[in-house]
């Protein structure tokens, strides 16, 4: 660890926009500490907190898709100290950003659906939580077509709009489905995630429930 960050905390969790429905959760390091970067710098960049995510807009966390763009500014700083940071930005907030003097290195990425007609054993199978995230994890094609119906689950041909894209979302510690097991004929146990919609039916099918999805709510909306 480079000694401008040794020991140094992160602030708070903050999150930008990734798309229409769904804005992504991290904690970068105190930016403004950094020499050549302002308030004003940051602000192009879209960070905002918790607090400020708009009512009904889907929050994710340590996520391997869909990420948000990177971006990279040069600090002036001399030898020795950190010249470059690269942090997230907001992908609406992309020409701010350039405009404070980021410069884009990486753009936004999306999940990656198998289809159930792939070459491969597997398939993505899309389990739905109460958020209405649409949670995207491999499955072997024979375990689909035996329990896929029971717990609830998708698979890449039911997602058909661009609403439904902008809630896909891969490898989250939040949000994360419940999961529910069950004892076969042969003395195994078949486990996998559950929709959480269908955790009632699944329960009736035999299914023991493990754990129940965890969702990170955005603020309510203000009636007043």
């Amino acid at each position: 660890m480079p000694s401008y960050t040794r020991g140094k905390k992160r602030p708070n969790l903050v999150f930008v926009v990734i798309n229409n429905s769904m804005f992504f959760g991290f904690k970068p390091k105190d930016l403004t500490s950094l020499p050549g970067i302002t308030t004003a710098d940051v602000t192009a960049l879209g960070h905002v907190q918790p607090n400020a995510v708009a009512a009904g807009k889907l929050k994710i966390i340590g996520a391997k898709a869909p990420n948000p763009p990177r971006v990279l500014k040069k600090t002036g700083a001399p030898t020795g100290q950190q010249q470059s940071v690269s942090t997230f930005c907001g992908y609406n907030n992309i020409g701010l950003a350039q405009a404070a003097g980021w410069t884009l290195s990486k753009s936004r990425t999306g999940v990656s659906l198998r289809a159930p007609n792939s070459p491969r054993q597997s398939l993505t199978a899309i389990a739905e939580l109460s958020d209405g995230t649409l949670y995207c994890f491999p499955m072997n094609k024979a375990d689909f077509e035996s329990y896929g119906a029971a717990l609830g689950l998708k698979n890449s041909t039911n997602i058909t709009t661009d609403t439904e894209r902008s809630k896909l979302v891969s490898g989250a510690s939040i949000p994360y489905p419940g999961r529910a097991a069950i004892l076969l004929p042969s003395g195994s146990t078949f486990s996998s995630f559950f929709s959480t919609g269908s955790q009632g039916s699944a329960s009736e099918a035999g299914y023991d429930i493990l754990s129940e999805e965890k969702i990170l709510a955005s603020a309510p909306a203000n009636n007043n």
